[in-house]
């Protein structure tokens, strides 16, 4: 038989998964809105809820805590006035 031995603490069992919280979140659109959120949805065959979750998640996913922001600098990049005296 294989030995079981007790999971490490703050690790769940195998199979088990984290719970997902949601929130709740209201907001208004004008009819001119509405009527174009539901041609866009129509056109690409997506629900309008499914639509708006993903350009969220699109803008948002740069802020989630605990993944570094994206680093914009190249290893090309000059860099300007490093070890240069300025004189007046």
């Amino acid at each position: 038989m294989a030995d079981r031995t007790a999971p490490k603490p703050g690790t769940r069992p195998a199979g088990k998964r984290k719970r997902i919280k949601y929130r709740q979140m209201g907001f208004k659109l004008t009819d001119g809105q509405k009527k174009a959120l539901d041609h866009y949805c129509k056109v690409h065959k997506v629900t309008p809820v499914r639509f708006i979750k993903s350009l969220v998640n699109n803008h948002v996913a740069r802020y989630r805590p605990g993944d570094p922001p994206p680093s914009y600098v190249t290893e090309n990049q000059l860099d300007l006035f490093e070890g240069e005296d300025v004189r007046d």
